[in-house]
């Protein structure tokens, strides 16, 4: 690998904001800053102080040519200045400082009017945060859900309150999980994509056996077979009134089977990891099986059987 010498692009950075200073300055004869010309030259010193990998400069410069642009009434431009801001965050490894300029930018696109924009770089930003913290990743995809409903892009805004659905689950918290999966529902249900339901209502009955709750599951399962023709003629709808008639009758080792089914293990990631803390392990000697004590094997009650509390392994499904 070539180890280029950078200095003389610094040197042209310092040039382009030697310049854009002085066309800030005023004097007697010139009461305004010529904005537009200084804003070239930031503009031009960033890209200098990009390609010379000083990220640190980039950002700053970036932070300061974004105001210049506000300033001067270009929403469009600022928000991609905060983006460049963002963008030479990361290199330095800020990821808290990283997510504030990344959202600025997104309510300069819409402040601007281009919502468009503003909901593409939060979904795109959304799955960069989730290891700092999830919560960020599910703000961004909520936002970018509801910019995509103002533009009545009902699938996609669909698809981004799943995919915020998917990182709440992950974090345990089922109460927020299952209003957004509510939501994905209705937006659903506008568009008459019952194919999409279907999963979805799943799901919903998933959280609830998690959290302990089989007479909500049983109520949501029966209210999909009312209001849903599709999902009462699903193929996979026996599975899951088994599944939930093992609950009712409290026998942990019909749970263990029944959650075994195919199509129980090729859902979301993150409820495969969850359905798994039902499976018991099998024997044939009956006696070791009662005694035999795993992560998933259940105490007397069907409420040994929720896992409530996420553990760290099996980060990787994401």
């Amino acid at each position: 690998m070539f180890n280029l010498n950078f200095s003389a692009k610094i040197k042209e950075a310092e040039e382009h904001v030697k310049e854009g200073e002085k066309h800030l300055k005023t004097s007697f004869l010139k009461w305004k800053p010529d904005l537009d010309s200084a804003i070239d030259e930031f503009d031009k010193a960033c890209t200098c102080y990009r390609v010379a990998e000083k990220y640190e400069q980039c950002r700053d410069l970036s932070i300061r040519l974004a105001e210049l642009q506000c300033q001067k009434g270009t929403p469009f431009f600022a928000a991609k200045s905060f983006e460049q801001a963002a963008q030479m965050t990361q290199q330095l490894q800020d990821l808290p400082a990283a997510v504030k300029y990344f959202d600025r930018a997104g309510q300069l696109y819409t402040e601007g009017g281009y919502r468009d924009s503003a909901a593409i770089l939060y979904e795109r930003c959304a799955p960069q945060f989730q290891q700092l913290d999830r919560a960020i990743s599910i703000d961004f995809y909520l936002k970018a859900a509801r910019l995509a409903e103002q533009e009545e892009k009902t699938f996609q805004a669909a698809d981004l309150y799943e995919k915020a659905a998917m990182q709440a689950v992950r974090t345990g918290n089922f109460k927020q999980t299952a209003q957004l999966l509510e939501t994905v529902t209705n937006v659903l249900s506008k568009m008459d994509r019952f194919d999409r339901i279907n999963r979805v209502v799943l799901y919903r009955i998933l959280l609830k056996l998690f959290d302990d709750d089989s007479v909500a599951a049983r109520n949501i399962f029966d209210q999909a077979c009312q209001t849903y023709p599709s999902f009462d003629q699903w193929e996979e709808r026996d599975h899951i009134e088994l599944l939930l008639e093992a609950f009712d009758q409290e026998d942990k080792d019909l749970i263990s089977q029944r959650c075994q089914k195919p199509y129980f293990m090729s859902i979301e990631p993150e409820f495969v990891r969850l359905i798994k803390r039902w499976i018991r392990p099998t024997t044939n000697n009956p006696d070791q099986q009662r005694t035999t004590t795993t992560m998933t094997a259940a105490p007397t009650s069907t409420s040994a059987t929720k896992p409530i509390q996420l553990d760290d392994d099996e980060d990787d499904l994401r």
